[in-house]
Parts: structure tokens; sequence; C-alpha cells
């Protein structure tokens, strides 16, 4: 079972997000980008590492686009492979295109526009991969 991190500062994005993905995987939910940096490592030391991260760009102690960057960064020093990298996909209400652009070229595979809508994430997710668990 896939393993998905969702990062987002507000509790309502949060639930709406698992409920859509917890079809995919067991998911993590936390509010902060310090804590998801800090979760993500460890999740990687106890080898039962996040093959997904749910990431809101505006968050309220560091930008969406630093802890992307801090989660590659982890990534890079531990020398985790390309294929073995979680996917990181950016949760966005921001239309500003700079912003998604700087995410990315920093490593994101994607992103989602707020409010989420089911419909996109399936097809975006299967894109990516992923599929839904056999219930």
């Amino acid at each position: 079972m896939i393993r998905i991190l969702i990062v987002d500062d507000e509790e309502l994005g949060r639930k709406a997000m698992e409920k859509i993905f917890a079809e995919y995987g067991q998911c993590t939910l936390v509010s902060t980008g310090n804590d998801a940096i800090k979760i993500y490592e460890e999740a990687l030391d106890e080898e039962s590492p996040f093959g997904l991260v749910i990431l809101d760009i505006s968050l309220e102690d560091i930008s969406g686009l630093e802890v992307l960057k801090g989660i590659k960064k982890i990534e890079e020093e531990k020398e985790i492979s390309e294929n073995e990298c979680a996917t990181i996909v950016m949760a966005t209400a921001d239309s500003e295109k700079e912003m998604v652009m700087g995410c990315v070229k920093a490593g994101c595979k994607g992103y989602f526009i707020k409010p989420l809508k089911r419909e996109p994430i399936v097809k975006r997710l299967s894109d990516l991969g992923f599929s839904p668990m056999e219930s």
C-alpha cells in the first residue's frame, strides 16, 4: 500500500484531500511545512517512505516550494534513486503561473487547483501511474 503525505495548513483542506486520496493509500496529514520535511525524512529513515506527497503551495510557516526543495534535498542526500523518489503534486488556490512553474522546475510532477475536484485528481493520478486500491 502506498503512503501519502498531505500537507495543508487548513484543516478543512486536509480533510477534503484525505477523503479523495484515502482511496489510493494510507494518508498522513500535517499542517506545517517544517513538520512535512521532518516526517518525510523520518519515514525514509524507517524504510517506510511516502510514495506520494500532496503539498499546498501556501503554508503559514514556509512555502510549499521550500518544502518541495527540502524533500528533494533529503532524497539527494540519501541517494534515493529517481524511481524511488516520492511523486510530489502541488495543491494551490493560487493561479500564479510563476510559483507553479517554480515548483515544476524544482521537481514536482504537477498541480491541482483548489477547491479540489475529484475527477481531475483521479485523471491526474492515473496519468502519474497511481490507481485506487482494490476494495
